[in-house]
């Protein structure tokens, strides 16, 4: 399992939710964790690893060598640590329950009364449901604690009283010297209430067996954490205001956070403090065995872990360089896989279950009695007469060859308009994207023989043919969003390239768009003539309008939806009508 694997378990397991109630996405260029709510529920956004070099990353603000296992221990220590908090914060928030308080508040101050008590109930959570992640969560506040900028390093006031809130909640004490004496007594103070309010919110989730139990304590407590914000907020309201929301490294982050230091802690520091975060967390077991935070620290096989991102990584990477070299010559900005969004993958897969389903069904329908699959048993399908009957739905059924006649493989290139005229039809062009590679899915044997790509002023690679339509390929088609121009010549070039050196008699390209190519000069004169020339060279060529009929313009064999679905059945009905030969 890869970063994105491993995230996904552990929130499933934490949260309780399905695929479809939350999403997980993790994404390179952020550097901390957020959490952030859509129409459906929350969102967790957990940074991955971002490469600046040959074998260096940053993470969470940290420069590491991925050369030095001791990094890569930290680099997924803080990870796991990210994704466990967030989880919590699915379960134990609801940031509704503030939104009366807040109003004329200063927004800064009151985030901040707001995050820091909504992580208070975060760890009680953990601790009474998950308390075999407490050693980890330790060992998180000791990495945090250790690179929290000491209170002489920090120029501002009102950010040393927030470094000094924070270093008292997860190490019982304020980092750096010679320190107002009314900062560090408003530290405390403030750690002293929001412990209160984390042990209330304990022994509450000690107690609770059902989720149901859960959420009434919830209710029970909304009260109760409404006077300790208040309060906070109070406090910090003496001091001068601040432009910074911060946070710990692994917390939900809200912006700027400078109040941490690049530099990786060194392991027996870390184990030194580790034994102090824990206390704060567990007062009453006492002074930890360093064993314990060593046995956490090393348990995973960070070599293996990290080996399966390597090769991932390089496998990406080694996709993306054979398309740069296919788009030699194209006008295209960059070559990229799109961000991924498994959720919204299979939520559009949920809304459009009914009609795919049908498809689906009737194509299993037409296996034979003997159970053998249809594609190979009653012929294969005429992909150039196939294209004629989809733009023109005709009731023509001799577009099938038997295979005892003729038998020969087909290789098919979708490509998905992602420009920004497309905007207005983001749900509608992602819903396409995903049923045709459903029905593409289905009704090609051979799952190598087809890829997907999507366009705008840069190449994004859906599906590769190397690949299988795996969750990963799907989350792509989730994450497809729409922005830049529409260069559709360009990448026609790139997949009639894509398809060079592939033995296959019939090749075809779909391209679905609504075809107003834009980005550069004369860019219809060259839409016009790529298509001409790619038919004379024999590929199957088939434009699918999005709710525009210009299709028309460059594309003999097209055909105009204005819904999913609807292509779904105009695509499939060639594959389908072979069963009255």
């Amino acid at each position: 399992m890869v970063f994105f694997d491993h995230a996904w378990t552990l929130t499933l397991q934490i949260t309780k939710k399905n695929h479809e109630d939350i999403k997980v996405l993790l994404r390179e260029k952020i550097a901390y964790p957020k959490l952030r709510i859509d129409n459906y529920g929350y969102v967790l956004y957990i940074p991955a690893p971002r490469k600046t070099g040959n074998n260096t990353v940053t993470y969470q603000g940290m420069h590491l060598n991925l050369s030095d296992d001791h990094h890569k221990r930290v680099l997924w220590q803080m990870f796991k640590a990210s994704t466990y908090h967030l989880s919590a914060h699915v379960v134990v928030s609801n940031y509704n329950h503030y939104r009366k308080w807040i109003k004329h508040k200063n927004i800064k101050n009151a985030m901040f009364a707001i995050c820091i008590t909504e992580d208070a109930i975060a760890n009680a959570y953990l601790k009474a449901k998950w308390n075999f992640l407490i050693p980890e969560i330790a060992i998180a506040n000791a990495i945090s604690y250790l690179r929290l900028k000491p209170a002489s390093h920090i120029r501002k006031e009102p950010l040393i009283l927030r470094a000094a809130i924070l270093s008292e909640n997860i190490a019982g004490k304020v980092k750096g010297i010679k320190i107002k004496r009314e900062v560090i007594e408003t530290a405390e103070k403030t750690s002293k209430i929001l412990k209160e309010l984390e042990n209330k919110a304990y022994e509450s989730f000690k107690m609770a067996e059902k989720s149901e139990e859960t959420e009434k304590i919830l209710e029970a407590l909304i009260d109760k954490k409404i006077g300790v914000v208040d309060s906070i907020y109070n406090i910090l309201s003496r001091f001068d205001e601040t432009s910074q929301i911060p946070s710990l490294p692994y917390t939900d982050n809200h912006g700027e956070n400078s109040l941490f230091y690049k530099k990786v802690p060194e392991e027996e520091s870390i184990m030194k403090i580790a034994k102090k975060t824990y206390q704060i967390l567990e007062p009453e077991k006492g002074e930890p065995d360093t064993k314990l935070f060593i046995e956490t620290f090393y348990k995973d096989d960070i070599s293996q872990i990290f080996s399966n991102w390597k090769s991932s990584q390089e496998r990406k990477n080694k996709i993306i360089a054979k398309y740069k070299e296919l788009g030699k010559g194209t006008k295209f900005l960059a070559y990229e896989f799109p961000e991924e969004d498994y959720t919204e993958y299979l939520r559009r897969r949920m809304l459009l279950g009914s009609p795919i389903r049908r498809i689906l069904e009737k194509l299993r329908l037409l296996k034979n009695v003997t159970g053998e699959d249809f594609r190979q048993e009653a012929g294969l399908v005429d992909l150039q007469e196939a294209i004629q009957v989809i733009a023109s739905k005709t009731q023509r059924t001799d577009i099938f060859v038997r295979e005892e006649l003729q038998t020969r493989e087909d290789r098919w290139v979708i490509l998905v308009d992602a420009s920004r005229s497309l905007k207005f039809f983001t749900g509608e062009v992602r819903d396409i994207a995903l049923c045709l590679a459903e029905v593409a899915k289905n009704l090609i044997i051979n799952q190598n023989a087809w890829a997907m790509y999507a366009f705008n002023s840069k190449f994004y690679i859906v599906k590769d043919f190397s690949e299988t339509f795996s969750s990963k390929v799907k989350a792509r088609i989730g994450g497809l969003k729409h922005g830049g121009m529409s260069y559709i010549p360009d990448a026609i070039k790139i997949a009639f390239e894509a398809l060079k050196g592939h033995i296959e008699e019939s090749k075809v390209i779909v391209v679905v768009s609504d075809f107003f190519p834009s980005g550069y000069e004369e860019i219809e004169s060259e839409l016009a003539q790529t298509v001409k020339k790619l038919e004379r060279l024999g590929i199957g060529m088939l434009g699918i309008g999005v709710k525009s009929r210009a299709v028309k313009k460059f594309f003999r064999f097209n055909c105009v939806v204005e819904e999913p679905y609807e292509l779904m059945k105009k695509f499939t009905k060639a594959f389908i009508e072979y069963s009255s030969i």
